[in-house]
């Protein structure tokens, strides 16, 4: 190895220093030799050696994204927390149980501060605390953000969200009124900063979220930072500072937003400053419908963030390839995934430009959870667990991506579809029984057959047999049917356009399909008013569909089969297919 040859040429340069009887031009050109020899060897070999230093702070374990309570429209929430603690103590279990997260970042404000000087602030913050370390949960706290609406903060007030509306009630820390001098808000800094400064339950300090140059006063917020960040250094503080945009003279570490799937400019960002290393504070988002690709989601980055560990773990051990774009992988970065946790009164689910009063959308923007704590995805949350825990719940997955650090865009499985069925299978090690696949589907209007095959099989006369489940493009009708030679039964149904997210032709759909013995459930885009009742409060997002084969007069169920995609009468893109056992489902479906 490096290391070895290293201090080879080093002792054999240290061993000229005691030898006698040597003529000064000899020693000198031996040592010239040497000298020669462990600059030959550093040059050849440092980029994969670990000779390189590391930054000085390590966000690879930094997993998550930031949170809001499910009810909670805005960071004023803080001033509430008893209204929210049980919400939070049941939504912070399922961020680390569902999806093994190990960080949440958390968004304060100066109005909660200014309410009380900070008594009510300080004493929630420790509460919050208190219940993420409950969860084996780090945080981040974030100080200032100029996003969205820079008037309307109320303490006695709770902001009511439009729909449709992303983020309509996220209000500006300060607000418009309150950016009177940069030296009004030292005490909440420093306050805030002082209790908590060698907490290790605090991961880092985020200065300032998104800050505008041009948001008034001019220049206001790029003087709050800077100040900000001499307050923070001068209270000592033991965790990391950090403040976008990317690299500057106020942050530790490199804080980078994308929202993109461009994912070799991601990493350009990631290593544009070895000396501190880099955190994506906010990660990508999901495609969202009407667009013609996704925003860097949850899938594509976690195949990225495994991919640069990959590469970091061959600079460790020295081995080939362990640079990327010309950077040597001397750091694997954390990151805060799909903006939030939860899918609630924030309004996230909407993507940015969305009108108010638009419907559901079929697959939320960002966010992870619902309300009663079903994951948007399955599949994405087993790869976030796998991320973060290296366990492994899945039986199968595709996700249609190579392991790069350099994914140029996302990309799927087309499933040709004309006049009979042609399919893809996942060929699966074991014939699948009781299970839950998963997959994202894009139809057309001309789909007469799209979706899964679970249980799938060829008979002896080479006709296909397992349970289908999938859509009419044209009568936007979700079926159920047992596919066999002798009879093709219909075992249920559901009419989409009877749903407000319903089926999006030439769209992204999220299928997911339980089957257990001879009972196969069915969800289809499910959406936030599926897991919330009249009231707000939460309740169990049901299946669209519970499908039981139990005619005794029709003896022909199967038992066992493959997973496959099919299509007849128009092509059908599929994507992030999985199967995963039934202990990720509640247990009334297991």
């Amino acid at each position: 190895s490096f290391r070895l040859a290293f201090a080879s040429a080093l002792i054999s340069l240290l061993s000229l220093f005691r030898t006698e009887g040597k003529s000064e031009s000899s020693w000198t050109m031996a040592s010239l030799c040497s000298i020669c020899c462990i600059v030959a060897l550093l040059l050849a070999c440092a980029g994969c050696s670990g000779f390189l230093a590391a930054p000085g702070h390590d966000t690879s374990a930094w997993i998550g994204a930031s949170y809001t309570p499910s009810s909670a429209s805005n960071s004023l929430w803080w001033w509430r927390f008893a209204e929210h603690e049980q919400e939070v103590r049941r939504e912070l279990s399922w961020a680390h149980s569902t999806l093994g997260f190990t960080a949440l970042r958390m968004f304060l404000h100066t109005t909660v501060y200014e309410g009380d000087s900070g008594k009510t602030l300080l004493a929630n913050m420790e509460k919050f605390l208190k219940i993420a370390e409950a969860n084996s949960i780090g945080v981040g706290f974030v100080f200032f953000d100029d996003c969205w609406s820079t008037s309307g903060a109320s303490l006695t007030t709770p902001c009511k969200p439009v729909k449709g509306r992303h983020n309509g009630c996220w209000k500006t820390s300060p607000q418009a009124a309150d950016r009177t001098t940069v030296e009004r808000h030292r005490p909440y800094v420093v306050d805030v900063a002082t209790k908590f400064k060698a907490d290790k339950r605090v991961l880092w300090w985020e200065i300032y979220n998104e800050p505008h140059a041009t948001m008034g006063p001019k220049g206001y917020s790029i003087a709050l930072r800077e100040a900000s960040y001499t307050w923070l250094k001068t209270a000592d503080v033991t965790q990391p500072v950090l403040s976008c945009w990317d690299d500057n003279n106020d942050t530790d570490v490199v804080d980078t937003h994308h929202y993109s799937s461009n994912f070799e400019a991601w990493t350009s960002a990631v290593y544009a400053n070895p000396a501190k290393g880099a955190f994506v504070t906010e990660a990508g988002s999901r495609w969202y419908q009407g667009y013609n690709s996704d925003s860097g989601s949850t899938l594509m980055v976690v195949t990225w963030l495994q991919a640069l560990r990959q590469l970091h773990a061959n600079w460790l051990a020295g081995k080939q390839p362990c640079s990327v774009n010309g950077a040597n992988v001397t750091y694997a970065p954390g990151a805060m995934v799909s903006w939030e946790l939860m899918v609630g009164n924030s309004n996230t689910r909407w993507h940015w430009n969305t009108k108010d009063g638009s419907p559901e959308p079929a697959i939320p923007w960002d966010a992870h959870l619902f309300p009663d704590g079903t994951p948007i995805s399955l599949t994405e949350a087993a790869a976030l667990r796998n991320l973060t825990t290296g366990r492994d719940d899945f039986i199968y997955y595709n996700a249609s991506l190579p392991p790069s650090a350099l994914l140029p865009h996302d990309s799927y499985i087309t499933v040709t579809g004309r006049t009979q069925v042609i399919m893809w299978a996942a060929n699966l090690k074991t014939r699948m029984t009781d299970g839950v696949a998963e997959a994202a589907i894009w139809v057309g209007e001309k789909a007469d057959t799209a979706g899964l095959i679970v249980r799938q099989q060829w008979t002896v006369k080479s006709s296909m047999a397992g349970y289908y489940v999938g859509v009419n493009g044209g009568s936007k009708t979700l079926t159920v049917e047992r596919w066999t030679p002798n009879i093709s039964p219909t075992l249920g149904s559901f009419d989409l356009s009877t749903r407000e997210n319903g089926l999006i032709l030439n769209g992204w759909n999220l299928l997911r399909v339980a089957i257990v013995g001879n009972t196969t459930s069915v969800w289809f885009n499910p959406m936030h008013s599926d897991a919330v009742d009249a009231d707000g409060a939460p309740r169990s997002v049901k299946p669209l569909i519970v499908a039981v084969d139990d005619n005794p007069n029709d003896p022909e169920q199967i038992a066992s089969g493959d997973l496959a995609l099919v299509a007849v009468g128009d092509d059908m893109k599929a994507d992030y297919i999985s199967l995963l056992p039934l202990s990720v489902l509640p247990p009334e479906y297991r």
